[in-house]
């Protein structure tokens, strides 16, 4: 049995996720075992949250027709008006965007580290889908994602600072971000990026922090590895 400090509950399931905002669960102090003693024999007492999901699950939908309604509007005035350039292209990435977002960020129990790593993958899709409309001349992959994963870099080193605690439980999303990190820098061998200045930046920015947590982190690093990917 373990305990969310997020939601501020205690998981009677053998599980090391949070059933409600999926966050690493810490392991429970013997206070807290006579306290699941105790009350074991009334079940588990996690909060009701249909009612407030149900709503939710509307708002979203009704939230998605209207920007469907919406693309299909402006899909057939760019064909009238102005086919030579589809502007409606990148209303309808950024209607995504703001629409995946407002998903994941209005979910009250999803955990901090989960919604950034969806708003930085988000944010960089946004960028990629930007640089394609407009000619694809590369300036998304050469400046403006490696500038967000720098900034993402700059997150997490703040959130750890803060939650001293539990620093451990966003080495998912710095992993999250060593990974575009590296594919950045692929595709500069791949002859994709000409300009390698600040990928390499990005790199050795990322992997510096990556390996430090690695290195300092040492059983509480192994330990968030081990329940996240079971190895």
């Amino acid at each position: 049995m373990n305990k969310c400090q997020n939601c501020k509950i205690m998981i009677y399931d053998e599980t090391d996720i949070c059933p409600l905002c999926r966050s690493v669960l810490d392991e429970m102090s013997e206070e807290d075992e006579a306290r699941v003693r105790l009350f074991s024999k009334k079940g588990a007492p996690y909060p009701d949250i249909k009612k407030r999901t149900k709503r939710l699950y509307f708002v979203m939908r009704l939230i998605l027709f209207l920007f469907i309604a919406a693309e299909i509007g402006l899909v057939s005035v760019n064909y009238v008006f102005t086919p030579q350039f589809w502007w409606s292209g990148i209303c309808g990435i950024s209607m995504i965007y703001i629409y995946l977002s407002m998903i994941y960020w209005i979910r009250h129990d999803a955990g901090y580290a989960a919604k950034i790593g969806l708003q930085l993958s988000l944010t960089i899709a946004l960028l990629l889908g930007l640089d394609y409309f407009t000619g694809m001349t590369g300036w998304s992959l050469q400046w403006a994602i490696p500038g967000v994963i720098l900034f993402g870099d700059a997150i997490v080193f703040f959130l750890m600072m803060l939650n001293r605690q539990q620093w451990y439980s966003y080495t998912i999303l710095l992993l999250l971000i060593m990974l575009f990190s590296i594919a950045i820098i692929a595709l500069y061998f791949l002859g994709k990026i000409a300009n390698i200045v600040l990928p390499v930046i990005c790199i050795g920015v990322t992997g510096f922090y990556f390996l430090g947590t690695f290195i300092f982190g040492d059983r509480e690093f192994t330990r968030e590895m081990k329940r996240r990917f079971h190895v």
